[in-house]
């Protein structure tokens, strides 16, 4: 296998790659608010302008066709009579389904409200009553929405808002507020990241977490030209990742709708966003997503030189069917002898350490498509100790007996074996020289090397060598 190259620690979360395709362009008015599932592929739905909500379809997540026909404007003499600037739309918990959306309507006086429509179809929608939410009484603005299904009943919508209550861009944060009866009535909202965010979109990790995508700014900025990413396990109060998921170049001005949802095949994550060229109108949506693996954890963190069908796990995720795992030494490497693929977080196998090098190696996991993610020093194979056995260690020099050391090494090396008295002085040189992997033997016969009987007494044999310095002990009885 050609040798993988890697630097720097794992990412803490997935990077988005951005994509060719271009849907949309050059409509300065649009914007993305939602991506849904319907029967036979999908549908996004997108603001117009201030007045209007368009949709597409598709069957790919990327050959996008706008469809005919109006979704939603505003009406006269309501509370979104001045526009609708924000939407997400969920399935509805009705007993018939549907769909049901949040929108942000301003009415003429410049309040912000969280309303609501329900539609059976998705295509013809119809306004409810009421205010699902509002930000200090209508005064503080409310922008990007991301509604979420907990179970059949509770509902969470995630809003972008000024933390005072009022309309300052430096204090926009992301929001959360629960409804326990399907998402018709919405408790008070309760910050969620204080992070600044002009964007969010909400999604379920595999492992149960909820992770929030949200488009910020750079510091001293007002221009969202990154999406960053945060996690919770109560879906509630979020901590943030670390890295960029997503950044524009220098010629865009700023991400402003942001959706994210699993892609088609399942494992990787497909984000839609809208960007305007900076110094025009121009307004772009696009796609980007995740092809790196991340590689988060892997145990067992050290293993001894030489072992076989040795047990793994390791944890990630944008893992794809059928991946490879890989141990990288510099210009080596090799691959686990097993991969079993629980999900696309969650890997498991075995692997062996017979005649590898010893060292830290980083960890790689390398989808089907060739892309790989690593994890740095994460594996060190150790060289495993060496052993000295000692047999008849008591013996009797003058009736022909002697003593048998067997040495034991997992790696070919200089070795000395020294024999000395209990007060330190040397007695003999047993062995001094290079020693294969393996057992290698060696005897003593009581004698010093000019052929004398040693005196009766207690003899200690120490040996050096690759990971081995142990000391034996030897009873010599005349």
């Amino acid at each position: 296998m050609a040798a993988l190259a890697c630097s720097g620690a794992a990412e803490a979360a997935p990077s988005f790659t951005a994509e060719e395709t271009v849907f949309f362009s050059r409509t300065s008015s649009m914007s993305v608010q939602s991506v849904v599932t319907v029967p036979g592929g999908f549908r996004m739905y997108v603001t117009s302008g201030p007045y209007r909500v368009l949709s597409a379809t598709c069957t790919d997540q990327v050959a996008w066709g706008l469809e005919s026909g109006i979704r939603l404007t505003t009406s006269v003499v309501a509370n979104d009579v001045s526009s609708i600037t924000y939407l997400s739309v969920v399935a509805s918990t009705a007993v018939g389904g549907g769909w049901r959306m949040y929108y942000v309507g301003i009415d003429a006086g410049g309040l912000y409200r969280v309303l609501s429509a329900t539609s059976t179809d998705g295509l013809a929608w119809g306004k409810e009553q009421g205010t699902r939410l509002q930000n200090n009484g209508g005064q503080g603005f409310i922008g990007s929405l991301s509604g979420f299904s907990v179970s059949n009943t509770e509902r969470r919508l995630y809003y972008v808002a000024d933390r005072d209550g009022l309309n300052n861009a430096s204090r926009y944060a992301v929001f959360v507020a629960t409804s326990g009866d399907g998402g018709l009535n919405f408790g008070p909202g309760t910050l969620a990241l204080s992070a600044n965010a002009y964007a969010v979109s909400a999604t379920t990790m595999t492992s149960g977490k909820t992770r929030i995508y949200y488009t910020s700014p750079l510091t001293g900025s007002t221009t969202a030209s990154q999406v960053l990413s945060a996690t919770a396990s109560d879906g509630l109060s979020f901590t943030s990742e670390s890295d960029v998921r997503l950044s524009t170049t220098a010629s865009v001005s700023g991400f402003r709708g942001l959706v994210v949802l699993r892609s088609t095949d399942s494992f990787r994550w497909r984000m839609y966003t809208d960007y305007i060229i900076g110094g025009t109108t121009e307004t772009f949506i696009s796609h980007a997503l995740t092809r790196t693996p991340v590689v988060e954890s892997f145990s067992p963190a050290a293993v001894d030189k030489g072992r076989t069908g040795v047990p793994y796990t390791l944890t990630g995720e944008i893992f794809s069917p059928t991946p490879t795992v890989s141990f990288v030494l510099g210009a080596s490497t090799y691959n686990a002898t097993t991969v079993v693929r629980a999900d696309d977080t969650s890997l498991s196998g075995v692997f062996d350490t017979l005649n590898r090098y010893q060292g830290v190696y980083n960890v790689a996991v390398v989808n089907a498509d060739g892309r790989p993610g690593f994890l740095s020093n994460a594996l060190e194979i150790r060289l495993p100790p060496g052993s000295v056995t000692m047999l008849d260690n008591l013996f009797r020099p003058t009736k022909g007996g002697t003593t048998k050391a067997t040495v034991e090494l997992f790696e070919a090396g200089e070795v000395t074996a020294r024999l000395y008295t209990v007060d330190g002085n040397l007695v003999a040189t047993l062995f001094q020289g290079t020693m294969p992997a393996g057992q290698t033997q060696f005897t003593w016969n009581g004698r010093t090397p000019a052929g004398s009987v040693v005196a009766s007494g207690v003899y200690l044999l120490n040996v050096v060598g690759p990971n081995l310095n142990t000391t034996e002990r030897v009873v010599v009885v005349k």
